[in-house]
């Protein structure tokens, strides 16, 4: 079968969904890791595979000619939060100007099919999906889909839904992402917290045991939780890991594809227990790519396994530090002790890994305009160098989204059309008694001017330039964040 992924042009250059992670707009260019993992799979299984990124120029136009002049049998599109009307719009075009399929996945589509249907030749496969869509694959030439596992699909106006396929057990079976189907565009993904590029993603596990409440992990692992808690009480689903030696493998494969650089994202990389991230550490000191990784402060206070991080090119840390309010962090449900922030930070910096914090306003109701304050404080007289802060979004398919509207937080009715609506960095689409949204509208700017423009931080940035590329990324995220 002949298989496009597609990637549709969005509706202005500056809104371009973010897919990896799919809560926030694109700040930064990275791989569509969901699309390749899939087109891996699909590949295996002896499909002629493309993928089309339309969002380079965001021209409809341009798409439009590529889907008349197409003879793909199948389009496939991961479709996150606020990519729903992109997506279906294009997939509109697509129904109406061919005989091809259709087929969406991804966290949104997981959690809401019918919005996806758009009619007989269109298809949802639910949670994780690699094998899921493979199955569906199999069995379209003969029509025979009911026995596939995962999937929802229209029969008449009638919704059908099969019984979930459930998480994939051996991560290690998946074959690597399929980076050879983005070779052109290698050079465009980066991040800017590490200096190399071009930079690749790689994914060591899948899941999450934490319970923090308002949480929307990477789109893979968030797919897979929101199928998971439907048929399973709510219960979130186990994690699952690859082995070191698969890591290694992977990493091995990115550095002779000419990726100089990975960016793991793992909800959090350090599980596992101490001799896995040892000896995946050991793996990755050999290939020498440096990487960087997320992780909870409380979860990397080990010296010794901070040191083997160092040692294997860890360059950064990115911490879900939330707030510095311990009453907030308990009722958040984020089950750390705030006092864990300064000593993650400063073991960090002592083994020369860049710590870099995400902080996040608006979760909770027991959040004051003193414990922002404090807050805002606390992090610019932490010794880093990078911060993101975010007003909290009450995501669909989150416990915090049930409270904000059951207790009357949610902003209406804006909560409802987060496509148009949502801007993490700038708007909230929340509103407490005590710290109201615009509060925390204020707050963002506050932060991001108090934190970022101070001399050091200045400095910091500058030296960073490498080339005129370099100063262009800087001088446009610099925009995006301080605006």
């Amino acid at each position: 079968m002949k298989i496009c992924l597609v990637i549709p042009p969005a509706r202005s250059a500056d809104r371009v969904p973010e897919r990896v992670y799919g809560c926030t707009f694109t700040y930064y260019n990275q791989p569509p890791m969901p699309l390749l993992y899939v087109a891996s799979v699909l590949e295996d299984d002896g499909h002629t595979i493309a993928l089309e990124d339309f969002t380079v120029d965001n021209s409809w136009e341009r798409f439009t000619r590529f889907v008349n002049d197409a003879d793909f049998d199948l389009y496939i599109f991961h479709t996150v939060l606020l990519a729903e009307g992109i997506d279906t719009r294009a997939a509109r075009y697509i129904l109406e100007r061919t005989d091809a399929r259709v087929v969406f996945f991804g966290p949104h589509p997981t959690l809401k099919p019918r919005n996806f249907l758009l009619d007989e030749r269109t298809y949802v496969a639910r949670g994780e999906a690699e094998y899921v869509i493979r199955d569906l694959v199999r069995a379209l030439p003969a029509g025979d889909i009911e026995g596939v596992r995962g999937i929802s699909y229209l029969r008449g106006t009638e919704m059908v839904e099969t019984d979930t396929a459930g998480i994939i057990e051996d991560l290690d079976g998946l074959p690597f992402p399929a980076r050879h189907l983005i070779e052109d565009k290698r050079e465009s993904f980066f991040n800017p917290k590490l200096a190399e590029r071009p930079v690749a993603l790689v994914l060591t596990s899948r899941g999450c045991s934490f319970r923090c409440y308002y949480c929307v992990p990477n789109a893979i692992s968030w797919a897979r939780e929101l199928e998971w808690k439907r048929f399973n009480s709510g219960r979130k689903p186990p994690v699952r890991l690859r082995s070191p030696k698969n890591v290694v493998e992977e990493f091995e494969a990115a550095k002779a594809e000419g990726y100089r650089a990975v960016s793991v994202v793992d909800d959090l990389f350090l599980f596992g227990g101490r001799k896995r991230i040892m000896e995946i550490c050991r793996g990755l000191g050999e290939v020498g790519l440096p990487f960087g990784i997320l992780a909870r402060c409380d979860l990397i206070l080990d010296e010794e396994v901070v040191e083997s991080l160092a040692g294997a090119g860890c360059r950064y840390v990115d911490l879900g530090i939330e707030s510095l309010d311990q009453k907030v962090l308990d009722d958040i449900k984020k089950d750390m002790d705030v006092a864990a922030v300064e000593r993650a930070v400063e073991l960090l910096n002592r083994y020369g890994i860049e710590p870099k914090a995400n902080i996040m306003f608006g979760a909770s109701p027991v959040e004051t305009r003193e414990s922002v304050e404090k807050t805002i404080e606390g992090v610019s007289r932490l010794a880093i160098n990078y911060c993101m802060f975010s007003i909290a979004t009450p995501f669909p398919g989150t416990e915090f989204h049930e409270k904000a509207v059951k207790e009357g937080w949610a902003v209406e009715p804006e909560i409802h059309d987060l496509e148009e609506n949502l801007s993490p960095t700038e708007k909230s689409l929340v509103s407490y008694p005590g710290l109201t949204k615009e509060e925390l509208e204020k707050a963002i700017k506050h932060a991001y001017r108090r934190f970022y423009l101070t001399s050091g931080r200045i400095r910091h940035q500058l030296g960073r330039i490498r080339s005129l590329k370099d100063l262009k990324d800087l001088v446009l995220m610099g925009l995006k964040v301080l605006k």
